[in-house]
This record gives structure tokens, C-alpha cells and sequence, in this order.
């Protein structure tokens, strides 16, 4: 099963260019100096931390700035989830289910396109659950030494991505209530010690970068956190990345997993419930828009309570049982496969047709003017063809589909009143090229 993934995905690493978010993160990982790599990284991608950077720097720098290149730390990390998954599953004492709760987290669309892209997701998500099975252990058999570990795989989780801690606090807090109950207040304080070492460890980098997040969501016009009806069909589509069918169908086996009263499910569903409360609450702290991938960190929880759901409808009435499944998996397939057939966007494209016209004689007059890095990640001679420093020669105009219409709007004005005339459009990968003449010089 593991070597069918592992084939699959590593199939996929090319098969869709390159987009936006990855774009911006090789802006940081193919820097030249540490600080454009500060500034890339804290600036352009608010809430950042630098252990999935600083994976990929070396990949991109050994091979080249391609999909395959930047894609690969991704395809390692998500492999090494699965196992810990099934690690995890056999910490809690859930053997006989842990092939089936991987091969459900293995199609889960949410987690396999982080799998086979180019973001620290799912690096983050694969410490995430290391620190998970490290708690397991800790609460098993308490000691310095499984505290140690504890304390070191939280840190690098919360290094990778800060949200991936959410879910090793769902864990810790369930366990401490349990432990408070029975009166031992040693066991009930030792993990949540750790944890508040490892937020601790954390804070020189939040210091560091707090004031750059806050002036990138503000400077690069990052949409704000808002709480409305269409929120809560983010998150619900959210939960399996797969749209409503398919998180219903992953809903409905997780229910049927709380039904089956298995003695963890206070656990997993704890581990659940802080991965989306916490990433809601970070949203609505730093008045950044939600995204599915800030609840990724519920998945492990929610892929091994709907795997004992299953075996439970299984043995209840197989025909249920089966028909959840498949309704699962076609959606959960058909998603995978979207993923990499749906592509508008191809930035390595684009930066070559931005070649071509700069080699014709024109000057880069690119919309807005940080949109100009985006394409210098493939092509850096771009920069020095700017308009600025060729005032009177041929215009390229360029926009993409995140160009705000008023920015556009405001260059075309410009050029207009200083009687440059449109002659032809090129589109490549998403971007659109106008090339402008200048006024003719009467004699």
C-alpha cells in the first residue's frame, strides 16, 4: 500500500505547474542572502516559520527551480505521516484498524494535495504526528527522556507550521483532565510542562516576525477574517478538502466511530476539536482570512475515528458499511484527480513569454509592481528590463489573476494619458501580456 502511494504521488509531482503560494515560498527558498530570505519569507507569507523553507532550500538549490524539485521534501514528509499514523494507531491500541486508517488518510484530498505540492504543510503535518506518538509515550511511561522527545518533536512541528501544535494540545489536554480526575497531579502536569516549554522556545521567533506578519497581511492586501455563513461552509467542505459530499461522507464514518464508544475517541476527538477551534481562534487574533489548510491538523484524528467507524458499520451491516466507503473514496479519487487536471496558473510559462517580449524591445511594466519577483523566480534577468529604467522604449503590460482591477485600471490611465496605444494581448499560464506602443514622433 505504501509503495502504490509513494508511486502514485511521486507520478504526480509534474503534472501541474507550479502555483501562486508555491511561487512565493521558492521566492524565499531560492534567496540569494539570509536576509532576502527573511524578508521573502516573514514578508510574503504571514505567519510563516522557517524548518519548511529551510527543508526545500537545499532541494531547490541542488535541482533547479521545477515542480519536481520544489515538490519532493512534500512527497518524503507525507510519506513518513502515513507511517506515523499507523505508529499512532498502534500506541492507542488500534491495530487491527491501522492499515484502514491510513489508506483513508493516504486518499483524503486535503492531505494529498499538500502531499504533492510545494508548501511545509505536509512537513509540518508529519511532525505534527510525531509529537503526537511522542506524547503517547510520555503519558505511557513518564520520564525525562520521553519528555525530552516530546519537548523536541512539538518544537520542529511548531517551527514547521505554528497551528501544527493544535492537535498535540487536544491530545495533552484530554489526558490531563483524565489524570486530574484520577488525582495524579504529577502525570496531569508533566505534558502540558512540556508543551508550555516548547510555545516558550517558539516565542524568539514570534517576536522576531510579529511586526513583518502584520505589515504583509496589510501591504499585500491579504484578505481579513470575518465570521459568516459562508465560514462555516469553508470549514465543513474544509474537513476532507474534498467539498460537501465528501466531507459528509467522512463526517458520518467519524460519527459512526464515536458510536462504536471505543475507549480513545475522547482522545482523537479532542485532537480533533483544538486543531479547529485553535486555527479559528489564531484567524480571528491576527484578522487573517481562514483556509483549509490551517484545520489540516484535525485529520489524523478525525482518518482513525472514521476508520473505527467503518469496521464498526462493517460488523453491524456490511452493506452500510460499503456504501460509505465507496461514496468516500469516488469523491475523495475524483477530487485527487481534479487537483492536478484543474490547473489556471503557470508562472514558469508566463516569465518565458515575458522573456520573449522583453528580447522584441519592450520594458516590463508588471501589475503591481511585487508581482515582478514572481516571475524573476524562473526568469531573473526580468528585473533589470523594468520600465523605469527604459522610460521611452515599447510597454509590456502585465497582469495576472490576482491583479486588483483598480491597480490595472490606474496603469492603463497612465499609459493613455501619455498616449501609448494597445496593439496586441498575449495570455500565458494566467498572465496577461499587453503590449503598448509609444506616440509617434512627428517630424
Amino acid at each position: 500500500m505504501f509503495a502504490f502511494y509513494g508511486t502514485i504521488a511521486l507520478a504526480c509531482l509534474e503534472l501541474r505547474p507550479l502555483w501562486l503560494d508555491e511561487v512565493i515560498q521558492l521566492i524565499a527558498t531560492n534567496s540569494r542572502t539570509a536576509n532576502e530570505f527573511m524578508l521573502a519569507m516573514g514578508g510574503r507569507n504571514p505567519g510563516a516559520a522557517p524548518l519548511g523553507y529551510l527543508t526545500q532550500r537545499p532541494f531547490v538549490l541542488a535541482g533547479g527551480v521545477s515542480a519536481f524539485w520544489a515538490r519532493l521534501p512534500s512527497l518524503v514528509f507525507s510519506v513518513l505521516a502515513c507511517w506515523s499514523l499507523l505508529r499512532l494507531c498502534q500506541e492507542l491500541g488500534l491495530g487491527k484498524i491501522r492499515l484502514l486508517a491510513a489508506g483513508l488518510f493516504m486518499v483524503v484530498p486535503l492531505q494529498f494535495r499538500y502531499a504533492i505540492e510545494g508548501r511545509p504543510y505536509s512537513q509540518a503535518l508529519c511532525f505534527s504526528l510525531l509529537a503526537m506518538l511522542a506524547f503517547l509515550r510520555l503519558n505511557r511511561a513518564p520520564g525525562w527522556s520521553a519528555a525530552f522527545l516530546f519537548i523536541f518533536a512539538t518544537v520542529i512541528a511548531v517551527y514547521t507550521q505554528p497551528y501544527a501544535i493544535l492537535s498535540v494540545c487536544g491530545l495533552v489536554f484530554w489526558a490531563a483532565l483524565h489524570h486530574a480526575r484520577q488525582r495524579r497531579w504529577t502525570r496531569a502536569l508533566l505534558a502540558p510542562a512540556c508543551i508550555l516549554v516548547a510555545a516558550l522556545a517558539f516565542l524568539p521567533w514570534y517576536l522576531l516576525e510579529k511586526r513583518q506578519w502584520t505589515s504583509g497581511i496589510q501591504e499585500h492586501g491579504i484578505p481579513h477574517f470575518h465570521w459568516t455563513l459562508s465560514l462555516a461552509q469553508d470549514i465543513f467542505k474544509g474537513l476532507s478538502g474534498d467539498g460537501f459530499v465528501g466531507s459528509a461522507a467522512l463526517i458520518l464514518l467519524v460519527c459512526a466511530g464515536l458510536l462504536a464508544r471505543p475507549a480513545q475517541r475522547g482522545l482523537l476527538l479532542s485532537s480533533a476539536l483544538f486543531s479547529l477551534a485553535g486555527a479559528l481562534a489564531g484567524d480571528t487574533l491576527s484578522n487573517y482570512f481562514f483556509a483549509a489548510r490551517q484545520i489540516l491538523f484535525a485529520l489524523p484524528g478525525l482518518a482513525i475515528l472514521a476508520a473505527i467507524g467503518l469496521r464498526f458499520l462493517y460488523e453491524k451491516q456490511k452493506l452500510i458499511a460499503a456504501l460509505g466507503l465507496m461514496v468516500f473514496l469516488t469523491w475523495a479519487v475524483q477530487k485527487d484527480v481534479t487537483i492536478q487536471t484543474d490547473a489556471k496558473e503557470d508562472w514558469a510559462a508566463a516569465s518565458r513569454a515575458l522573456s520573449v517580449a522583453v528580447r522584441a524591445g519592450s520594458c516590463l511594466d508588471v501589475v503591481p509592481t511585487d508581482a515582478l519577483a514572481l516571475y524573476a523566480v524562473f526568469a531573473p534577468e526580468l528585473p533589470a528590463n523594468v520600465c523605469v529604467a527604459r522610460p521611452k522604449s515599447r510597454v509590456a503590460l502585465v497582469s495576472h489573476l490576482y491583479t486588483p482591477p483598480a491597480d490595472l485600471a490606474r496603469a492603463q490611465d497612465s499609459l493613455r494619458a501619455r498616449r501609448y496605444s494597445p496593439t496586441s494581448t498575449i495570455s500565458a499560464g494566467g498572465t496577461t501580456i499587453t503590449l503598448e506602443e509609444p506616440p509617434k514622433i512627428e517630424k
